[in-house]
């Protein structure tokens, strides 16, 4: 068991380096590209807006709490053979019942912009 973890906290920790990595070479070269042309090093800096993503967040998590709550109402009801699979089967169908609610929503925002 000690060897499980052992591995898995340098698998996941070469995973973290892997990702850092990328993302910071890959964020210095495009700023020396932005140099390089001779643009204002401030070109690609926007006002980054994160309420679309808090919307869609929000929106995914109602759709989880909802197949949670209706799975385990159906778990508790005990029909036939259905009782092991329903709570998963719930959260994955309220999921992705939210994911396209909140894909009609943020297209309809994205419209009136």
């Amino acid at each position: 068991m000690e060897i499980t973890s052992a591995s898995l906290f340098i698998a996941i920790s070469l995973v973290v380096f892997g990702i850092s990595y990328y993302y910071f070479t890959t964020r210095y070269k495009e700023r020396m590209t932005i140099i390089e042309r001779g643009l204002p090093p401030d070109y690609f800096k926007e006002s980054t807006n994160y309420l679309l993503f808090i919307l869609l967040l929000g929106i995914v998590s109602i759709g989880i709490a909802l197949g949670v709550v209706t799975g385990s109402f159906l778990r508790s009801l005990e029909i036939g053979g259905i009782k092991d699979f329903v709570l998963p089967a719930a959260v994955l169908f309220f999921l992705g019942l939210s994911l396209l609610i909140s894909y009609f929503v943020l297209r309809r925002m994205v419209r009136k912009k």
